[in-house]
């Protein structure tokens, strides 16, 4: 038995672990991460490739979900000494998993109003959170009434609500995030992390670079410092930012006693007094760029095996483009400098020959053991005719005692003569 398992499991890890592993190998991948930016998501009813599928053995061109980003090289790690006044401030959004929608189809955009971000009928107020400006919009649909709901079942983009009579807002557009009560005064360092804003005062910044720490500003400067960086951490050394890009120095006079969410990443994006003319420390994006719309895998399969729901989770950290006006996803990950186009999140070569060496031997002892055990048994064990099991060699002759001490045959106990034995009588 233990050999047909563990021939079964050879056959199967061949398959979901020997040849991914192989595939990792021979991928050209470096194992030095780079840095994504989701900018879509498409889900597709067919499709020839799929970021992340929950089954690797059953691969089809069926339903899938694809994520495209854009791929760079990191940005600078920045650290900031003797920081006061320090402010933390996060901006929500609207949670797209928890937030309560409304179905057009079920006839429950007839009161709606407001603005709404809708998706093939299916629609979130985001009323709370954003204030849209626009100039024109698409003639309105009426999604009360009789026929309402088929109507609006195919409702899509943002929407212009008026009790139940909603209007498309056409491009361009503007949707600030309300969140105007950020604190700029007395700040001189703003560090924007997606969703979230650090600020404070602090006295000088540092980049390190491959050989030394470089002094790149001073409070001396009597300017602001604005970047966008991918993890902010208050340390010993003081506040460590790393891939910091769009470094810009504003006036000191850029802001009143407040600020809103959507201004300060316009003026990290603007980049009109780059922190480093050079171009080297915190630069510009688009300076670091090395591919648009590369295809985004979870990992060099695009699929996992683990029936966890790995896949909705990681849809669910990486899938966010900024459709819904939240903060696009940002983070590490992997590709190989003869294809570009092509990254993936999860990537780790140690890992992989670790799995290997396990999924390989473990098995394999198995089935060598098991197979040196069943060709041991059939030189050595044979069935007699008592259909009984015994080593070769065995007799299987049961001896008694005689009464003079004699060894004879318990076969032939009846011809062991006359004496007083009661067999004689």
């Amino acid at each position: 038995m233990t050999a047909v398992l563990s021939s079964v499991a050879l056959v199967y890890l061949t398959v979901a672990v020997y040849m991914p592993t192989l595939r990792a190998f021979q991928s050209g991948i470096s194992e030095v991460p780079a840095m994504c930016t989701t900018t879509r998501l498409f889900k597709k009813d067919e499709c020839d490739w799929g970021t992340c599928g929950e089954w690797c053995l059953s691969k089809s061109t069926s339903k899938c979900e694809q994520i495209y980003v854009n791929l760079r090289r990191n940005g600078s790690e920045l650290i900031f000494e003797n920081c006061t006044n320090t402010v933390n401030k996060t901006c929500y959004g609207i949670d797209q998993e928890n937030a309560k929608s409304s179905r057009c189809i079920a006839d429950e955009c007839r009161n709606l109003t407001g603005t709404f971000n809708c998706t093939e009928g299916q629609c979130i107020n985001i009323t709370d959170a954003f204030k849209c400006v626009f100039t024109s919009a698409d003639p309105p649909l009426k999604c009360s009434g009789r026929r309402g709901k088929i109507t609006c079942r195919d409702l899509d983009g943002l929407q212009n609500c008026d009790r139940g009579t909603c209007e498309k807002i056409q491009t361009p557009y503007n949707c600030d995030r309300r969140c105007v009560d950020i604190p700029t005064r007395n700040k001189n360092v703003i560090l924007l992390n997606g969703d979230k804003v650090f600020l404070s005062q602090c006295q000088r910044a540092l980049a390190t670079t491959e050989a030394e720490q470089k002094e790149i500003w001073t409070q001396d400067q009597d300017n602001i410092l604005v970047a966008s960086c991918y993890t902010i951490e208050d340390t010993t050394q003081g506040i460590v930012a790393s891939d910091c890009i769009n470094g810009s120095l504003l006036p000191k006079d850029s802001f009143a006693d407040l600020a809103n969410f959507t201004y300060l990443n316009y003026l990290s994006a603007v980049n009109i007094d780059l922190l480093d003319p050079n171009r080297v420390i915190a630069p510009p994006e688009m300076d670091l760029l090395i591919a648009n719309e590369s295809r985004l895998h979870i990992n060099m399969e695009g699929c996992v095996n683990t029936l966890r729901d790995e896949c909705k989770d990681f849809f669910r950290q990486y899938g966010k483009d900024g459709s819904d006006h939240n903060a696009r996803a940002r983070f590490p990950c992997f590709y190989a400098e003869n294809d570009p186009n092509k990254v993936v999140a999860n990537f780790d070569l140690e890992g992989t020959y670790r799995q290997f060496l396990v999924a390989f031997t473990l098995p394999s002892v198995l089935f060598i053991v098991s197979c040196f055990i069943l060709v041991f048994c059939q030189k050595t064990v044979e069935v007699g005719d008592d259909a009984r099991m015994r080593f070769k060699g065995c007799t299987g002759v049961d001896l008694i005692v005689a009464p003079e001490g004699k060894s004879v045959s318990a076969n032939n106990l009846g011809d062991g003569g006359g004496g007083d034995s009661a067999m004689a009588l």
